[in-house]
């Protein structure tokens, strides 16, 4: 991966599709708290590939964090012992 000061053009791009699934996803919670549900699914059939992003996100981040808990403690353990 490029080690770049700037997100490149399609990085931006990319970042924006994400970041406005997940403000109308919140903005849909608030808004519509009974409905929240439902107008997820409306928006993720018109907006399919900002609430791809932002699904496929939710579903890293536990994973993601439990592998970055595990490197932590093992280097915490490796420094203890």
């Amino acid at each position: 991966m490029a080690k770049r000061k700037v997100a490149t053009k399609a990085e931006k791009e990319m970042i924006t599709r994400f970041v406005h699934a997940f403000i109308v996803s919140e903005i849909g919670n608030e808004v519509f708290p009974e409905h929240a549900k439902s107008y997820r699914e409306h928006m993720r059939k018109e907006f399919p590939e900002g609430f791809r992003l932002l699904d496929e996100f939710q579903k890293a981040v536990p994973r993601i964090r439990k592998q970055v808990l595990k490197a932590f403690q093992e280097h915490k353990d490796d420094e203890n012992a």
